[in-house]
């Protein structure tokens, strides 16, 4: 697993690079007119990336769970820390880094980084959103096997949703889809693989 996980980054980075030069552009001009209407399909979809419909839930089963089910009880930790930490990681490169959104690009002809600045226009990367689904649905498909390919099919749609969107570039879903499947594969491995 640890040698997967570093190609898991160094793919994600590569990745994030490419799109950076050469596709996250394209893809905002693009996604600005709103083609074939998927704004408003998306837009549902999107929701899911909301850390709260994976934090309550899963705080509430650990705390009930805790006397009745330890691997229950365990896997509802997993997922609440992956989000939770996975969130907290995001939002401290986002103040960092401080990345024009789309829109900026659209209208303002800004791209890339700004460093330091707080705000919602300064705060594109990495995805919030990518990183939420990526940490809830990758946790729940190491604790679900038999239902991880259409956890990773959500997973994906909803960091996808971002581009389509027009609130995040390519680069910043890759990233943040990778900083959510790597918080919850470590957490997976130090939480709940100790009581399998």
């Amino acid at each position: 697993m640890k040698y997967s996980l570093i190609i898991l980054v160094v793919i994600a980075s590569f990745l994030a690079l490419l799109s950076y030069y050469y596709w996250d552009k394209t893809l905002a001009f693009y996604f600005s007119k709103n083609p074939y209407n998927l704004h408003s399909i998306f837009s549902y979809i999107t929701q899911l990336g909301l850390s709260e419909y994976y934090l309550v839930p899963s705080f509430l089963i650990y705390f009930f769970a805790k006397k009745k089910s330890e691997k229950l009880s365990q896997g509802a930790l997993v997922l609440f820390l992956s989000v939770a930490l996975s969130g907290i990681f995001i939002i401290i490169i986002k103040v960092i880094v401080a990345r024009f959104r789309p829109p900026a690009l659209i209208h303002d002809n800004l791209f890339g980084f700004n460093w330091f600045e707080l705000g919602y226009m300064v705060n594109s990367f990495p995805s919030g959103h990518a990183a939420t689904a990526f940490s809830a649905f990758v946790a729940l498909s190491l604790l679900m096997p038999k239902y991880s390919k259409l956890f990773l099919l959500i997973a994906t749609l909803v960091a996808l949703s971002r581009v389509i969107l027009g609130v995040h570039y390519l680069s910043d879903i890759i990233i943040g889809g990778a900083i959510g499947t790597l918080w919850a594969y470590y957490l997976y491995k130090r939480i709940f693989k100790g009581i399998e």
